[in-house]
This record gives C-alpha cells, sequence and structure tokens, in this order.
C-alpha cells in the first residue's frame, strides 16, 4: 500500500502498558515482518510521544473536554452499560488537574483516579461513553522509559495523538476495534488534530488455535512452548522453523486479501499451499523406524553392501541431480509394510526394484528379479540397506497447542491447553542425510516433508528433523505418526 502511493510504511509499538509490554516482543514482530520481506521504512514507539500525549490531556482537561474519576472499576463499567453519568462529571478544570497531577505523582491516593474524556453516555457505541485516556500504573518500569512516568495513556488516546502527529495519512486496523473509529475520529476533532483515515481489515484466525500476542505469551513465560520460534506457534517465526515457505506464506496471504470478513481458517489449506511449493525441490531419502522393522534377507545380493545404485534427488526433475544409495544382502523394512507377505508375492523396493518373495515364516527371504514388472506388484516400499554407515535420526511432529477448534469470547483458553503436542520417533536414517544442513527441506519417501532444524553431528548429536504437515488429514501411506496427521 506504502509503495504503490509512494508513502511510506510505519511500524509503531504502542507501548502505552509497561506491565504487559517486553522487548522480546516486539522484537519478535520485526524479525517475523523481515522474514516475509516486509520492511518498514521507520519503527517507532508509542512512549516515544509520552510527554506530547500528557499535554494534550493537560489541554482536555483545561478545555472542559475530560474530567477525573475514582470511581470503582466494577461500578462504572455498570454506570457506562446503564448509561449513567458520573458523579464526577461536572467537576471544575482546576479539580481535575489537581487528581490528575496527584494520579501522575505516582502516590497511593492517586491509584484510584483515571482520566476520562467527556464525550456523550447516551450514545449507542459504548465506546463513546466516557472513555478512560490515562491511569495510574506503578507496578512494573516501563522496558523504554523507565520509572519517569508513573500513569501512562490508555491506547483509545494515544493511538488519534501519535497517528496524527507522525504522519500517517491511512491507520491500518483490525475489525475489533471498528467501535472505536468514532472515539478516534472524536478524540481528533476535539485537540484539532489532522484527520487520520482508518482502513479496517478481518484479523485471521486459525482453528484450534490462539493468536493474541499476550496469550502466546502465556505459552513461553509457563515454559509451555521453547520461545517464539516454537514450531507449534502461529508466528512467522514458528511456522518457517516448522518448515513454510516464506514464497508459499506470502502467496497464501495474499490469495485471502484484506477483507472485512472474520473467518476461521484450517491449518490444512495452509500447509497444502506450502506442499505445492516444497515438493518442487525437496530432496528424496528414506528411513526406516530404529525398533519397527524387520530384515528381509536378498539371497542374490552382494553380501557387504558395497554395492550402489544411482538415482535421481527429484524423480521429477533429473536437473537437481543424483544420489549413491546402498544396496546389500541384508535390507531393513518397516513392521508395518510386511502384514500378510506371501510366498511367490512380488515387491518394489523403491529405487531398486522387484524382489520376489520366497519365505516368510520364520525370517524374509526374497530374490531381486532385475527385469521385474514395478507397475504390476501391489506393495511399493521404503527400505535401507542394513549397513554400519546409516545414521540415527529423530523425527519430530507436533499437534495444535489448544484443544478446541474454535475459542469462544468467554473461554479461557488456560482450560483447553492440549497436552500432548509433540512426540519424537528414532529412525534409522540413509546415509546421504549426513549432508544436509539446518533449514534444508527433504521428503523421506511414504513418511512426508520435513525441515531439518539440527544437522547431523555424531552418534550422540543425532539428525533432528521437523514433519511438516502437508494439509491431508491422513497420510498417504501406512506410516502414520504418533501424532495427528494436520
Amino acid at each position: 500500500y506504502a509503495r504503490r502511493y509512494k508513502g511510506r510504511l510505519v511500524v509503531r509499538f504502542d507501548d502505552t502498558n509497561p506491565t504487559k509490554e517486553k522487548d522480546e516482543y516486539q522484537s519478535s514482530i520485526v524479525e517475523d515482518l523481515g522474514k516475509i520481506g516486509v520492511k518498514p521504512d521507520v519503527v517507532t514507539f508509542t512512549s516515544d510521544y509520552f510527554e506530547t500525549i500528557k499535554q494534550y490531556a493537560l489541554w482536555m482537561i483545561e478545555n472542559g473536554l475530560a474530567f477525573m474519576d475514582d470511581t470503582p472499576q466494577e461500578q462504572m463499567q455498570k454506570e457506562r452499560m446503564d448509561r449513567q453519568k458520573s458523579k464526577h462529571r461536572g467537576q471544575s478544570p482546576t479539580e481535575a488537574l489537581e487528581y490528575f497531577n496527584l494520579m501522575c505523582s505516582g502516590k497511593k491516593d492517586g491509584k484510584a483516579w483515571c482520566l476520562r474524556a467527556k464525550i456523550d453516555m447516551s450514545s449507542d457505541n459504548g465506546t463513546m461513553r466516557d472513555p478512560v485516556l490515562y491511569r495510574q500504573n506503578t507496578e512494573s518500569p516501563h522496558h523504554r522509559s523507565g520509572t519517569k512516568y508513573k500513569a501512562y495513556p490508555t491506547y483509545d488516546l494515544a493511538c488519534p495523538v501519535v497517528d496524527s502527529i507522525e504522519g500517517v495519512t491511512h491507520a491500518l486496523r483490525t475489525t475489533e476495534y471498528d467501535d472505536r473509529n468514532a472515539q478516534f475520529a472524536w478524540i481528533q476533532r476535539a485537540l484539532g488534530l489532522r484527520r487520520v483515515r482508518i482502513q479496517t481489515f478481518a484479523r485471521m484466525n486459525f482453528m484450534y488455535t490462539v493468536m493474541s500476542k499476550r496469550k502466546l505469551a502465556w505459552f513461553v513465560e509457563t515454559g509451555k512452548v521453547t520461545g517464539w520460534d516454537d514450531p507449534r506457534f502461529p508466528t512467522v517465526r514458528g511456522v518457517s522453523r516448522r518448515g513454510i515457505d516464506v514464497d508459499a506464506l506470502k502467496r497464501f496471504m495474499c490469495s485471502q486479501g484484506a477483507s472485512r470478513r472474520i473467518v476461521n481458517m484450517e491449518w490444512g489449506k495452509f500447509w497444502a499451499e506450502n506442499k505445492k511449493e516444497i515438493d518442487k525441490r525437496a530432496k528424496r531419502f528414506m528411513a526406516i523406524d530404529k525398533v519397527d522393522h524387520v530384515v528381509l534377507t536378498v539371497t542374490n545380493a552382494a553380501g557387504e553392501g558395497m554395492e550402489f545404485l544411482s538415482t535421481d534427488y527429484l524423480p521429477k526433475d533429473p536437473s537437481f541431480g543424483k544420489r549413491l544409495v546402498r544396496i546389500g544382502k541384508r535390507v531393513l523394512l518397516e513392521t508395518v509394510d510386511t502384514d500378510g507377505m506371501e510366498v511367490g508375492e512380488n515387491i518394489v523396493l523403491t529405487r531398486w526394484g522387484v524382489i520376489q518373495l520366497t519365505k516368510v515364516e520364520g525370517g524374509l527371504e526374497g530374490v531381486h528379479v532385475p527385469d521385474g514388472d514395478v507397475k504390476a506388484a501391489k506393495r511399493k516400499l521404503s527400505w535401507l540397506a542394513d549397513v554400519p554407515e546409516n545414521i540415527p535420526v529423530v523425527l519430530s511432529e507436533f499437534d495444535n497447542l489448544v484443544s478446541k477448534e474454535k475459542l469462544e469470547e468467554d473461554d479461557k483458553f488456560e482450560d483447553f491447553i492440549n497436552p500432548n503436542t509433540q512426540a519424537e520417533t528414532e529412525v534409522i536414517g540413509d546415509v546421504g542425510l549426513k549432508t544436509l544442513k539446518e533449514h534444508d527441506i527433504i521428503q523421506l519417501e511414504r513418511r512426508g516433508f520435513y525441515r531439518v532444524d539440527r544437522p547431523y553431528v555424531n552418534g550422540s548429536k543425532k539428525l533432528m528433523l521437523f514433519m511438516i504437515p502437508d494439509g491431508k488429514k491422513k497420510a498417504m501411506s501406512g506410516l502414520d505418526g504418533k501424532l495427528a496427521h494436520r
């Protein structure tokens, strides 16, 4: 928007509540924007304008546009609901100024007082019923201004003031602030400030997910996740760590548009868009469960596992190059793939060829059939030659942090925490996996797509792969993970 009209993009942090603001929230947002190529022309903070906002508040008091109130919070809420004016609404500017200074002093006697705008208590719009503009907060130092201030403006006063004086022409806000648009305009008119247009759009919600920054902070602070880049988090850093392609992410967001209609998106659509992109470049490898596997003896194969075959990294795009696959007499198969096997049955070992089974009871045996009919065989299996060069790999999969599809407004999200959101599976991996670097995206054939979270170092520092959802509700093979496939 800013680029199209040769303007500038301002990213501002409305850090008006010292109790709830932290540097890590803000740095994570800036980093997330950078990951998707959004580079603001300037990053500002409402706290830079505290003194200016305070002067505007004093001007409102002096001109009879605001008053100080010590009505208890619950009673104030009831009076606003009942459209009943505060007993202090008619106080003089001199009296209001006295209480304002008391509030700003940080003294205990000033804690009960707050500044309220004198708008319209009969309005059908509840936000116009004398909203609170300033209140004391001495619970903790502000993360930028320290203990300089003891009282802070609310969002309702700070936004219209700072938007105007910073030169903002179009303020982008989500639809939950729609009721406050009239209040925003009133404050700008009352203070004689330049008008700012508000461009509203709907917040995108996802099922089984909380999107609120402060709710996400609860997961971080309680140790239920590893940080703001946890792969279960709906942050840009979180989904990037899980394996989202940035181009796919931007394409998905643009496809949704700046609609005013609130929607609850399914994660499946998000990940399905991602799969289209990563499928084009994810090199193929194989891995077999470390514990739940069966040995197949291929009686006519070379015994020492010193033979190789050459295969494409990407069968659909040979330009990605080739890799060598070890073949040998002892071959590892997934146990689940061997159920119901019969003597005489032809199976396909992917990338190698057809094996005809000659023995099933008491251990699997078979012979390699060089000219076997690959298409005629019903079972097409992933496998590994049982050789010492294979490496240990840990596969991690994740589930939603919230167990309820859609949290209602009065739901306490802490009551719907999913206790089982991460599972690990140890597998034996192709030696070619040693070459992978952090952030590489691959496909383990018949298991799915994975992102490298930690490259292979040695037997104690194993290769760590994070499973990337593909948008499907069921795995295509029988190799289901330990958690729901989503």
